[in-house]
């Protein structure tokens, strides 16, 4: 009797450790060699890999998602960016083909003009010395045209107002692009000069969004604030337009070709500030640039994105976000925005410090 007992114990007891290592090789162990094998295809450059479901315990699949979530996101970061280089590229060639064209058809043609000019007054110097004078006199109008020409194409390139006068006096200058909208311009704050490329990056951003309102709005005023915080620079240019249905994510303006928006958005965020749209088809838009002219929040020694895992060192981190009490850095806008729409995806399982 005792006997058939305890080889009905062994039975179940060798039943359960059975069923419980076929478990644990179906639910556990199967599922991360499939994992593993995914994030070896990744590493080769198949970025696809993930798009088949591994199976497994909860956590697993919560580990495939969020690593599923991050190649979407590198993914799309690479369609955009490469969509973005190919129109900047052909951006800088018909940028190029314009500056010579203006040259050659303004520049080249007054001087020659200037010489021959100079030419006939030398003839006539002698002979009829009235009419040489007047030649003279000819000309020297048209080296001044020349000069104001070269001036124009220099103010296109490089703004020397906002270099001479500051950031308001050059904004100032530019509402001559929209002779058909009113434009009013409000500073809130003290104004003051910035760095250069902060300065620039403003000025870029306005004047973007005002050659967008003369191509696109048919807009008829132009509000444009300015306000001047203790720890950066706000810039909002709302009119009264058109209208149009700006993305749910900036980085996807290369998709609708809006270079110059993307443009922007790219040069204002690597200096740390933010880029905003608001547009209804129909009541205008809102386009609002904020700037820190203080030093971002930055790690005192290194540490580890909770997304990625990227090392971060010291004084090298994109962005930081604080999430109860703690403070979170991050290598890249990707991992930001990841982290941003399910922060305790990536709580649960990467610690925020990394060893020293």
């Amino acid at each position: 009797m005792i006997h058939a007992s305890l080889l009905e114990l062994c039975c179940v007891g060798g039943a359960l450790f059975l069923t419980s290592n076929v478990w644990f090789y179906l639910r556990v162990l199967r599922p991360i060699q499939k994992l593993s094998r995914q994030a070896a295809q990744l590493s080769q450059g198949e970025l696809d890999s993930f798009d088949r479901q591994c199976g497994g315990i909860s956590e697993i699949r919560q580990l495939h998602r969020a690593m599923s979530g991050m190649v979407g996101h590198v993914m799309r970061a690479q369609e955009q960016s490469r969509a973005y280089a190919e129109q900047l590229a052909n951006g800088q060639e018909n940028e190029r083909k314009r500056i010579a064209r203006e040259l050659h058809d303004d520049a080249v043609q007054s001087t020659i003009a200037v010489t021959q000019g100079i030419e006939m007054a030398k003839n006539w110097i002698q002979t009829d010395p009235v009419r040489a004078i007047q030649t003279l006199h000819l000309v020297r109008e048209q080296a001044v045209e020349i000069v104001a020409s070269l001036r124009n194409i220099i103010g296109g390139l490089r703004p020397p107002a906002l270099e001479e006068l500051g950031l308001i006096p050059a904004l100032e200058m530019q509402f001559a692009m929209i002779p058909d909208a009113k434009v009013k311009l409000t500073t809130k704050g003290d104004p003051r000069r910035l760095d250069e490329a902060q300065e620039l990056a403003l000025f870029r951003a306005v004047q973007e969004a005002l050659r967008n309102i003369v191509r696109h709005s048919k807009a008829t005023h132009v509000h444009i604030d300015a306000d001047y915080q203790p720890q950066g620079v706000s810039l909002q240019v709302q009119d009264d337009g058109c209208g149009f249905r700006p993305p749910s994510h900036l980085g996807d303006l290369a998709f609708q070709k809006h270079y110059g928006l993307l443009g922007i958005q790219e040069r204002i965020t690597s200096l740390g500030g933010s880029l905003t749209i608001d547009s209804q088809a129909g009541k205008g838009t809102s386009l609002k640039v904020y700037l820190p002219t203080s030093a971002d929040n930055q790690p005192n020694d290194r540490v580890r994105d909770p997304v990625c895992s990227a090392l971060i060192e010291s004084q090298q981190a994109y962005s930081s976000i604080s999430y109860h009490g703690e403070t979170y850095y991050f290598c890249c806008p990707v991992c930001q925005g990841a982290f941003q729409r399910d922060p305790d995806l990536y709580l649960n399982t990467t610690p925020s410090k990394a060893p020293t």
